[in-house]
């Protein structure tokens, strides 16, 4: 059963973090066999791909979901979650 979550961003998506926050959720979502998408701004993407994300333009304080779908979906939302609202 896929599992859905809805956030805002954290503060550290702003202009000068949001590289190196990109890389390290994308570094943790590639740890999970479940399907990521990161949905924001009206696009999707696939969590495991950093120029994906990019396109996003994810910055502080968007709102956004996260969809995970698979065998370890729970660990995936506990790891991933923090770091998109972290700041």
């Amino acid at each position: 059963m896929a599992k859905v979550m809805h956030f805002q961003t954290g503060s550290g998506w702003n202009r000068n973090g949001a590289y190196a926050a990109r890389d390290t959720f994308v570094n943790v979502a590639r740890r999970f066999e479940s399907d990521i998408l990161l949905t924001a701004n009206g696009r999707r993407a696939n969590a495991k791909d950093g120029m994906a994300i990019d396109a996003l333009r994810v910055r502080s304080g968007t709102a956004a979901q996260v969809l995970v779908a698979g065998p370890d979906e729970d660990a995936a939302l506990q790891a991933l979650l923090p770091l998109l609202q972290g700041g």
